[in-house]
């Protein structure tokens, strides 16, 4: 069994027996598919009323940390719903205090996204994203800027699935989920609206050639409207 739970203060009790499960949980503590110690040990450990206990294992169970097994215990999930790291990629985002700090945000990750799809992507993933761009200019061309909105999205989605790490995965869908808006804004306000078609082929061209050279240029002139909008 895990390392047993310091004692908590009883000012918002509820939410304190929640953070240090789930603190528990993210530092290896308790892992998947773990019993937790019975009601009346974690009472104990963490010297908190019976009630606060419960009202706190009912919000883990809602939230699908943890597993309820009458007659049984409580058992740490085997897939937890990934929403309270969500919830911490959200608040980390926009505790960021200045606009050059979440552009290097961006820089850092869509840099770090490119060099890894270098080494995962396969041919067929490769004509898949060419599809996309090939979609996306057809769509500026013809005006229908919400489908190339969408299809400029995608295809950062895309580059993330290819790198193929389902955790690195579920934190970059959370960030860019967050950044979702303003990517797709993107189109509308790049004055030359082919020019985004351009930075996507030439992320695919960095790709393709696995060129680490030019990764962090093209990544650089990829967020110059970007960069615009969330000012």
């Amino acid at each position: 069994m895990g390392e047993n739970f310091a004692p908590i203060n009883k000012e918002n009790v509820v939410d304190q027996i929640i953070r240090r499960i789930t603190d528990s949980i993210v530092s290896g503590k308790y892992k998947s598919g773990m019993k937790l110690p019975n009601e009346y040990e974690l009472m104990k450990e963490l010297q908190v009323s019976r009630n606060s206990l419960r009202e706190a294992m009912k919000i883990l169970s809602a939230m699908g940390i943890v597993e309820i097994k009458r007659g049984d215990g409580t058992y740490i999930c085997t897939q937890t719903n990934t929403s309270m790291f969500d919830t911490a990629i959200y608040s980390l985002i926009f505790d960021i205090s200045t606009n050059s700090e979440l552009l290097e945000l961006r820089q850092i990750i869509d840099e770090t996204i490119v060099r890894l799809a270098m080494q995962k992507i396969t041919e067929e993933e490769i004509e898949k994203l060419k599809e996309n761009i090939e979609a996306m200019d057809r769509a500026i061309q013809e005006e229908q800027y919400e489908q190339a909105e969408r299809l400029d999205f995608d295809f950062h989605v895309m580059l993330i699935d290819i790198c193929k790490n389902r955790f690195f995965s579920r934190i970059m869908k959370g960030v860019y989920g967050i950044f979702e808006k303003s990517i797709m804004n993107t189109v509308e306000y790049e004055k030359d609206q082919s020019q985004v078609v351009d930075h996507h082929k030439e992320i695919l061209r960095c790709i393709i050639e696995k060129d680490e050279s030019r990764v962090s240029q093209t990544i650089r002139d990829s967020l110059e409207t970007w960069q615009e909008i969330v000012k």
